[in-house]
């Protein structure tokens, strides 16, 4: 999907399913649910939502990189 038939589907309240020109799964199951991204085989609410994760992706097409490289780095365990 396109970075603005993404914007009108975060911002509509049915359910959609797409991948953004940088490679992030979004969907949202439910009308008015929700928009969840996938991350390491399963789903996972993202934590803004309607013209907040607009801002979000716009910000992130900006810098170049996906939304989820917006997490900070998970610490790894090492023995």
């Amino acid at each position: 999907m396109t970075e603005e038939q993404l914007k009108t589907a975060f911002t509509s309240p049915w359910p959609f399913f797409g991948v953004s020109p940088h490679g992030d799964v979004l969907a949202r199951y439910l009308p008015y649910g929700p928009v969840f991204r996938w991350s390491r085989n399963q789903m996972i609410p993202m934590p803004v939502q309607g013209s907040d994760l607009c801002w979000l992706l716009q910000a992130a097409a900006e810098e170049g990189h996906s939304i989820t490289d917006t997490e900070p780095a998970r610490k790894t365990r090492r023995k």
